[in-house]
């Protein structure tokens, strides 16, 4: 059933509208790869958690706070949504009749190839940055590398046995230590 919004909540709305770009500017800035198409999505979704905020709005706090609570956590829920489905897309030639296999398998073998003789360096010295460091670091860069491997943060955090919150806690101090590190610049480069 949808519920209309009152003149209050309608006034309310378009009084923070300038929000909504704020927001996904800021949640946005540090990504490169966001594109048009995607910017407008995470707009829609924060206009939308902006009119769900304005007609649950109880006057007890500032709106504007509030407002921005609410449309982070919608564009957070957009970002979850999409790596679900993400999970469960397959390529165009997946189902189709053509079969590109054949045409790549040369190609395919020599970048492996090339790409596990770039990473091995990489991933020793991860491990032993891993293994010389503060324990809150080296389960970071644990993490890391087991995300690397295409596990999911939830994953992760039923094999420690803690909330999901330590993982990304850990990856965040980890990526941080990780981004001052010339050796490894160096071998990513």
């Amino acid at each position: 059933m949808i519920i209309p919004m009152t003149d209050d909540e309608r006034r309310l709305t378009e009084e923070y509208l300038y929000l909504v770009p704020e927001m996904v500017k800021k949640l946005t800035s540090r990504c490169a790869y966001v594109s048009y198409d995607e910017q407008q999505d995470l707009l829609q979704a924060g206009n939308l958690a902006l009119c769900k905020a304005a007609m649950n709005y109880d006057n007890t706090r500032p709106f504007a706070v509030y407002a921005k609570v609410a449309i982070r956590n919608a564009i957070y829920s957009y970002w979850r949504k999409l790596q679900k489905e993400r999970k469960y897309t397959c390529s165009m030639y997946a189902s189709s009749e053509f079969d590109m296999e054949p045409l790549l398998v040369d190609q395919k073998n020599e970048l492996w190839q090339e790409q596990c003789m770039n990473q091995e360096p990489i991933y020793k010295h991860l491990q032993s940055l891993e293994a010389g460091s503060c324990n809150t670091l080296r389960k970071g860069i644990h993490a890391l590398l087991l995300q690397q491997k295409g596990y999911t943060n939830q994953e992760i955090s039923k094999h420690y046995g803690v909330p999901m919150n330590h993982v990304r806690a850990w990856q965040s101090k980890a990526r941080k230590y990780l981004q001052q590190d010339t050796k490894l610049y160096t071998l990513l480069s």
